[in-house]
């Protein structure tokens, strides 16, 4: 075929768990793209709602893979990018649905920039679109991510002019090549911290990360028993978990001891803070469980750590900020907690200064 280049035909990932009541919109948006994708892969994590069925019997030309039992997105999307079969892969999670436009937007972007390894989609609220919900972040030094754009309303949202420091995992372009070389998403993760630990791997070795702003999607949902979106909303015990379990395994896989070494007491200090936060939501055992968890898979921690340090070409003070952290709306907002907020967060931000040069 004249003028065809098979690094711009796309493998489409769909994480899927449960999620018959968002894949009609997901996958009618994805093969509305123009171009649409060539091939489209339901990767489903032992979902019991039917889900399955109903992809076959009305998208019967997309590959169903199915993991076998429910092992988080993380794993779900490494096994669907092994299965593709084409280098640029557009991994999308079930409750998100592409606007028009968003695919050729973002494989315009990825093709513009030999470098960039990832190009994020911006991500709207879908009971609100003129909000933005998840857009580029920055990779906190504190193993965080500093998202922007948060909730912020849509005609105001800034947009960046180069590569960003991290990427939201709902809505990617990818190269698949880089993809599985720095070792995708790390599966003891299962959900949270992992879209963290992927963009420092990626961009530790050199790669870059980028938001096209244009390139649009509405994000319905939301994970079940994990995300939170307003201030009524509870705050789930599973998540001040795998908050205090995940921080350490993206900190010990990605971080190199040097820096590690010299800011662990901010390290603790932030610890601390939010083990105060779990107390006040009678979540101290599922923080404790949390730590006692990441301390138990260190030897796992470190095997991780090993193949992408090796090959490490940026040093962590070109990678980490120390940008006023991201709460969820209402969360610390007011009264004690938003000066408690600021007063650590102009405290980590000094330390991180006093540090940096000397970090690896």
């Amino acid at each position: 075929m004249s003028g065809y280049d098979p690094q711009l035909v796309i493998s489409a990932i769909v994480v899927n768990f449960n999620g018959l009541a968002y894949l009609p919109d997901c996958l009618a948006a994805l093969h509305a793209q123009d171009p649409a994708p060539e091939e489209v892969l339901l990767v489903d994590n032992a979902s019991d709602d039917g889900s399955t069925a109903w992809v076959a019997a009305h998208y019967p030309a997309v590959r169903i893979l199915d993991a076998g039992d429910n092992r988080g997105p993380a794993r779900a999307r490494n096994l669907g990018v092994d299965a593709a079969s084409n280098e640029t892969c557009l991994l999308l999670d079930n409750d998100v649905v592409l606007q028009p436009g968003a695919l050729a937007t973002l494989r315009a972007e990825l093709d513009g920039a030999p470098e960039t390894a990832i190009v994020q989609a911006r991500s709207l609220c879908g009971d609100d679109p003129d909000r933005v919900h998840y857009d580029h972040a920055d990779l906190h030094f504190l193993g965080t991510l500093v998202l922007h754009n948060w909730f912020r309303p849509l005609s105001s949202a800034t947009a960046p002019s180069g590569p960003v420091g991290a990427a939201i995992a709902l809505c990617f372009l990818t190269r698949r090549s880089v993809y599985r070389a720095v070792g995708g998403f790390d599966e003891k993760m299962f959900i949270l911290y992992e879209d963290n630990e992927f963009s420092w791997r990626v961009r530790m070795c050199g790669h870059d990360i980028r938001l096209a702003p244009e390139a649009r999607c509405l994000h319905l949902g939301g994970t079940v028993g994990l995300s939170v979106r307003s201030a009524e909303a509870p705050y789930p015990a599973r998540r001040t978990f795998l908050h205090c379990r995940n921080r350490w395994f993206v900190l010990g896989a990605c971080m190199r001891w040097r820096t590690l070494l010299f800011t662990l007491p901010a390290q603790l200090a932030y610890a601390g803070l939010y083990f105060g936060f779990a107390v006040s939501r009678g979540h101290a055992i599922a923080a404790l469980r949390g730590h006692f968890a990441a301390l138990l898979a260190f030897p796992a921690i470190l095997r991780r750590r090993r193949p992408v340090q090796s090959i490490r070409v940026r040093p962590d003070r070109d990678l980490l900020v120390a940008l006023p952290m991201t709460a969820n709306p209402g969360l610390a907002d007011r009264g004690f907690k938003a000066w408690l907020r600021r007063t650590s967060d102009r405290g980590f931000a000094l330390y991180w200064r006093v540090v940096r040069g000397i970090c690896g």
